[in-house]
Parts: C-alpha cells; sequence; structure tokens
C-alpha cells in the first residue's frame, strides 16, 4: 500500500517533485534529519569535521579489530595484546579487567549491552583520537547533528557550504590541531606535524603521560593506522552544510553556551574528563532541545500568519520540569501534561512541513518570480520562509496563481486516486470546492498519505525528540513512563503508550550551573548569580519552568513552591549552592569546578 500511494503521488507530481516533497523533513527550516540518533556519538563527529573539514567516510576500525566479522570487546582486546599496544593483560583474567574498562570508559556495545562478545557501536570522546575510529560505521546515522553543531560554531556568514581550512575564527574547519581550541583542548600532547590534509599527520607526544581511558583512546586510533577518509560521492556528499536552525534566537545561544562552557573547563585539567564529556551531553542536549521545541513553535506562527518572528520575539516552547525526577507523583503528572502539549504540537509539524516544501517547489519551478531575485535559504533562511509565507498568506502578488496550481494539483490528485481504487488517499484529499486554503489541504492529505504510508513524519519526530532529551540517560531531560491510553472492560488490559515527563538530571543542573555562572563577554569573568535569577535564566532562556506555570498551562501555586524547594534542596546537595538566611536574594549559586581562566589568573597573581 506504501509504494502504491507513492506511485499516485509521483504518477501526477513527476519523480523531481515527490523526491523532494515525500520525506520528513525541511532543510532551511531543519538543519538535520528527524530521526532517532545517538547524541553521545556526536562529539567524536564534530572532532572529525573540525580537524579535515569534510564528512567522514569509511575508516579501519571494523577491518581492524573486527576480523572476519563485526568488532566486539573481545576481539578488540585481542588485537590491543597482539599488537603489543598494551602489556600485562595477556591472561584470562587481564583479558576480562581490560575488555571490562574499555566497555566502561572508553567503547559501548550495541543496546548497551555489557556482553564482551556483542557489535560495538560508540566510541567515547575521551580524546581527540576518538574521531580516528569510525563509530557509528555510517556517519547518516547522526542525523546531521555534527554538522549543525559545527557550523554553528564556526560560524561563516555566508555560502550554502562550509568552506574548510579558511585562517578564520578559534573554531576553524579543517585545521591543524593547534589552530583550534576545541582541538586542542581535548587533544593533549598531539599535535599536527605534516600537511593538515594529510590523514597521518597527526602525532602524539609519547613522553607526555595520559590518564589510562585518554591513552588507551589512542592506541585504538593508532591501531587504525590513519584517520578515516573523507566522504565522497552521490549518496554520502562531503561538504558539511552551512545551515542554521529557523530558530535563530535558540540557535545563538546554544552557540553562545558551547563557547562559553568550553573556553572554560575543557583545557587545563579544570574539570574531569568523565564529568566534562557529561556535561557536554547534556549541553547539546539542551541545545537541540531548545531548537526543535522553538521550531516548533516558530513554524506553527509561520504555518496561521505567513511571517516569521523577530529574533527577539521568537517564542521558546515552555517546558514543565519535575525537580523530583519522578519520585513526586503530581510534580511527575504536571510534568507529564507539558510532555504531552509538545508532543500535540510536535504532529502538527508534519503537515506544516509538507506545506513550506509544496510553496518552495512552487516559487521555484512554478512562479514567475524572478530566480535572480530569490533570496538565500542558507545560512539563514528567514527571508525566504518569509516570502514563501507570503504565498501563504495572500500578500503576494502571485499568492492566487498559487492557490489556483494546488487546486489543479489536487483535482489530479483525486482523479489519480479514482482511477487506481486508492481510497484511502482519495478521502484524504477531500471533496473538491471544500472551503479553505487549497495549498493547505494538499498539504494535509500529502503529509497524512506519507505519514500513514511509511510509518514515518510525526513518528520520526518523536524519535528525534527522544534522543534530543537522551531520554532515562542519567544526564538526560527526559523521562518516559508506560501508561494505560484506552482501558478495555478487562482490568490491566488496553492500549498502552507512554508518557513524557521532563526532569534535570545531576549532570544537567552541574552544566546549567557552571555555563551561567560565567558571563558570556571577554575574559569569560565569573559573576555572582543568586537562585532567583538562575531561574530566571532556565524560564527565559530555555523555555524551562520550574516555578512558575508555563503559559499553556495552570499549576498550582503549591505544587509550584514544592518544585522550587525540590530544586534548592538538589542544589545543595549537590554543593551548587550556600546562603546564610533564608532571604531569597541571599541564596547564591556557586560553581564546584573552577575555570580555567581563575587558575592563569593565580598564576599570573603568584
Amino acid at each position: 500500500m506504501a509504494n502504491e500511494t507513492r506511485q499516485v503521488v509521483e504518477s501526477v507530481l513527476g519523480s523531481q517533485m515527490t523526491s523532494l516533497i515525500w520525506t520528513s523533513t525541511y532543510p532551511p527550516a531543519f538543519p538535520f534529519t528527524p530521526q532517532d540518533f545517538s547524541i553521545g556519538a556526536v562529539l567524536p563527529m564534530m572532532l572529525y569535521l573540525f580537524r579535515w573539514g569534510n564528512r567522514r567516510g569509511k575508516g579501519q576500525f571494523a577491518a581492524v579489530y573486527g576480523g572476519d566479522g563485526a568488532p566486539t570487546i573481545s576481539s578488540t582486546v585481542d588485537r590491543l595484546i597482539a599488537d603489543g599496544a598494551i602489556e600485562g593483560f595477556d591472561s584470562a583474567s587481564g583479558r576480562a579487567i581490560l575488555g571490562d574498562f574499555l566497555l566502561t570508559s572508553i567503547l559501548e556495545n550495541r543496546r548497551r549491552s555489557e556482553s564482551h562478545d556483542e557489535q560495538i557501536q560508540r566510541c567515547f570522546a575521551n580524546h581527540y583520537y576518538a574521531s580516528w575510529i569510525d563509530l557509528p560505521v555510517s556517519a547518516a546515522n547522526l542525523r546531521g547533528v555534527p554538522e549543525m553543531v559545527t557550523a554553528l560554531l564556526s560560524d561563516q556568514a555566508e555560502g550554502e557550504t562550509i568552506e574548510p581550512f579558511a585562517e578564520r575564527g578559534r573554531y576553524r574547519v579543517g585545521a591543524r590541531i593547534q589552530d583550534n581550541d576545541l582541538l586542542r583542548a581535548l587533544a593533549p600532547a598531539t599535535s599536527t606535524t605534516g600537511m593538515k590534509s594529510d590523514l597521518r599527520s597527526d602525532e602524539l607526544d609519547e613522553t607526555v603521560p595520559l590518564p589510562l581511558d585518554q591513552l588507551l583512546t589512542v592506541r585504538l586510533a593508532q591501531g587504525c593506522g590513519e584517520a578515516p577518509a573523507k566522504a565522497v560521492g552521490r549518496n554520502n556528499p562531503g561538504p558539511i552544510p552551512n545551515q542554521r536552525p529557523i530558530a535563530v534566537r535558540a540557535g545563538e545561544n546554544f552557540r553562545d553556551d558551547l563557547l562559553v562552557f568550553l573556553d572554560c573547563y575543557a583545557g587545563g585539567g579544570s574539570m574531569p574528563r568523565s564529568a566534562l564529556l557529561q556535561m557536554l551531553e547534556s549541553a547539546i542536549a539542551i541545545g537541540l532541545t531548545s531548537i526543535l521545541t522553538g521550531s516548533i513553535d516558530i513554524m506553527n506562527r509561520w504555518a496561521t500568519s505567513g511571517v516569521l518572528p523577530e529574533v527577539d520575539e521568537a517564542p521558546q516552547f515552555p517546558l514543565f520540569f519535575d525537580c523530583s525526577s519522578g519520585s513526586d507523583p503530581v510534580l511527575r503528572a504536571t510534568s507529564e501534561e507539558s510532555g504531552f502539549l509538545l508532543r500535540q504540537a510536535l504532529n502538527r509539524l508534519p503537515a506544516i512541513l509538507m506545506h513550506a516544501r509544496l510553496l518552495d517547489h512552487y516559487v521555484r519551478s512554478e512562479s514567475d518570480i524572478d530566480r535572480r531575485k530569490l533570496p538565500a535559504t542558507s545560512p539563514d533562511a528567514t527571508a525566504w520562509l518569509n516570502l514563501t509565507g507570503s504565498l501563504l498568506n495572500g500578500s503576494h502578488e502571485e499568492a492566487r496563481d498559487a492557490r489556483r496550481h494546488f487546486a489543479k494539483t489536487a483535482r489530479r490528485l483525486r482523479d489519480a486516486a479514482d482511477e487506481v481504487g486508492d481510497l484511502e488517499l482519495r478521502m484524504l484529499l477531500g471533496e473538491e470546492g471544500a472551503d479553505g486554503d487549497p495549498g493547505r489541504g494538499l498539504a494535509e492529505a500529502l503529509s497524512a498519505a506519507f505519514t500513514g504510508s511509511s510509518s514515518s513524519g510525526t513518528e520520526r519526530l518523536n524519535n528525534f525528540l527522544s534522543s534530543a532529551l537522551m531520554i532515562d540517560e542519567v544526564n538526560g531531560l527526559g523521562k518516559r513512563r508506560k501508561v494505560m491510553l484506552h482501558q478495555t472492560r478487562r482490568q490491566g488490559q488496553g492500549r498502552k503508550g507512554d508518557a513524557l515527563s521532563f526532569v534535570m538530571t545531576n549532570p544537567v543542573i552541574e552544566y546549567l550551573v557552571h555555563r551561567h555562572i560565567r558571563k558570556t563577554g571577554k575574559g569569560r569573568k565569573e559573576r555572582p548569580l543568586s537562585y532567583p535569577e538562575f531561574l530566571t535564566i532556565l524560564r527565559e532562556r530555555y523555555g524551562f519552568y520550574v516555578d512558575r506555570a508555563p503559559p499553556n498551562f495552570a499549576v498550582p501555586s503549591e505544587v509550584l513552591q514544592r518544585n522550587r524547594r525540590m530544586l534548592e534542596r538538589r542544589l545543595r546537595d549537590l554543593g551548587l549552592l550556600v546562603g546564610v538566611n533564608d532571604a531569597e536574594r541571599m541564596k547564591k549559586i556557586k560553581w564546584r569546578y573552577s575555570a580555567q581562566q581563575d587558575a592563569q589568573a593565580k598564576d599570573r597573581a603568584a
């Protein structure tokens, strides 16, 4: 049935147009593919992108450490010992100890299995050399997220793709290790000594001692011989897209947050590497969640008015956080209501993106608008979406022609569906002459057909949301709970589903504290931060509500106060809050790890 529906659509729209709209994403609004992915694998890929200025292709890890099959912990241990990369572990107990260490500190199996015979799927970014290990095997499994974050940090002002090897900024793309602040911070004792485009030009100073987890990461990479090749080919394009999210404000906040955090804590040994990596993953989760939820609200407004809000006025979708992490049933239920509202808004998005794709195709292929005067879609697509939005709201001179075009297209699709007996598609398209915008009606019908025929659309967006939130992770932002959606007459039977709630795990709290206790400006100086000010930052910058009711539903004041006290208690338990009395302004946020700027200031004073 899936192929039949697409064939009907393709017979009317043509293969080129169908391939453009029969998808779940729209790059000018979402510079990533809305499917599930692993945030933990994003950082090693970012290191590769910054070092080589290109998407990653195939590497040597599977061939070297897998032998005839997929690489496992056992096969990796065997190869490390056989190559003499590490000594003293050749006994049975030694191999087991080394395998357990690899599994807990460096590598991760599929489905997080603890078996030494399960396939390895991920490498932690303990050291820059993790970028030499091509896990996951296909870079496409990361859905374009590392490319988007790299483009944000690079901040290239124009162009459709990132220009590699340009001598620009502190986060250069395609740079020697010593010329990029992120690479240098995560590559102790390592430098680029030869041609920066040479896959073997990175060298480790063997005289410098490294922690065991970093050293083993280096040895694993050295066993591969060289960095993975650059991606090439039509199905595996190499250039890094220079595309920003349509949630410009959320993207700028994400960039500022990463820059401040990396500048203050990534280098100088100011923070243990394990804590740094956990907080970096939390930072990426917060940034991606803010970009996704911000884009949802912005695109919903665009679908209504045809105009994108100004950057300073851009909404941030409100999320109520359960600071008890699920231990308080009332707070959990309140947060689950917030999660339900977010999913409702998310479910409206596929039809909106379909409408945007239809308008995009009309402007480029059917309209009389001068192609030379069309606004660019990258790096920022605001002007482009405002143009297509003017056709949507009727303010453009060609808006009437666009409505007529979509009405004719819908009529042809109805005729084609009747001819082949596709009753479902015919029902979705409705009757001719129905009230409303024909473009919107066509978009809703095609979106429903795509979602129903391919089990995609909304499901993929929900999977991306779950991945961005790092649901049920120790450093994530969300929790999932099985609930009964429809109870049958028999007790305990019925249709079950997931209830989504938002939580602040300890690494999330620690990251937010250490980020916002430092100023964004030059020098990254420490700033005094009270507990009420901290709550205001969470609410206004990210849309994270703790002690106030979100604007989209009501919460009793007693519940809000309990949630506020819960977060305050957790901050105190983590050593991140001090106060000499009960006055709210006297409750001060404090850091656990000092920034490297403070250590440098002490050294200068000494």
